[in-house]
């Protein structure tokens, strides 16, 4: 959360009261159409926009109802004993999204964060249609949206994927790798190829960590 951002990038929010625990994160952020105008908001898109944001699952995570930020209107998940969030869904002033979570991670010796598959992307692909695409056009987001994805704090980290034989091992990322941003994706709809293009930008971290599965690692 600390590492420099690049040009026009917002950074995750670590202020007015949304604070994570330490390890690998998963950010996803729905973004309109850039340099076009979207339309006002009327009281009911409004209302439906939140009511979704709240029923978003960041990493399968549940989300407490919108409050107040600086940055926007924010549901976070409920804070544990030290006051820290697993995962927030924000939508910003421009009607931008933005889903984090901390992936939950387990020991596989020597990795002390090491992931298992499908923990982000089986929800991401399970919401789509059900809430991103709602969402986007509640917000009357112009089209065609599109989803930015980054994963943060990998340092020393791993995922767990079944080799060729098909028996599990951890994959340690490349040493000197803190975040990895994938290939926008556009969210003009949820057809077969559509779904084909996330799949294989999601699946470019299994790449990273050279784990030599033939398919999709969490599917």
């Amino acid at each position: 959360m600390r590492e420099p951002f690049s040009a026009g990038e917002l950074p995750l929010l670590h202020d007015g009261g949304v604070v994570m625990p330490p390890g690998p994160q998963w950010r996803c952020r729905l973004l309109p159409a850039p340099g076009v105008a979207g339309h006002p908001l009327s009281a009911a898109q409004r209302q439906h926009a939140l009511a979704l944001l709240q029923q978003l699952r960041p990493a399968g995570i549940p989300l407490a109802p919108p409050v107040p930020h600086p940055a926007g209107l924010c549901c976070h998940a409920a804070a544990d004993a030290d006051g820290r969030v697993q995962a927030y869904a924000l939508l910003r002033a421009d009607r931008s999204v933005e889903m984090v979570a901390v992936l939950p991670t387990g020991c596989w010796p020597p990795h002390a964060h090491a992931w298992w598959p499908g923990v982000y992307e089986i929800p991401l692909l399970q919401q789509i249609p059900p809430l991103l695409l709602p969402l986007a056009g509640a917000l009357a987001l112009p089209a065609p949206c599109s989803l930015q994805m980054t994963l943060l704090a990998l340092q020393g980290s791993a995922l767990i994927a079944k080799r060729q034989q098909g028996s599990e091992r951890a994959y340690p990322l490349p040493a000197g790798v803190d975040r990895i941003e994938l290939p926008v994706v556009r969210l003009d709809g949820c057809d077969a190829e559509r779904k084909r293009a996330l799949i294989q930008t999601l699946d470019q971290v299994r790449r990273c960590a050279g784990a030599d599965t033939a398919t999709a690692f969490y599917l």
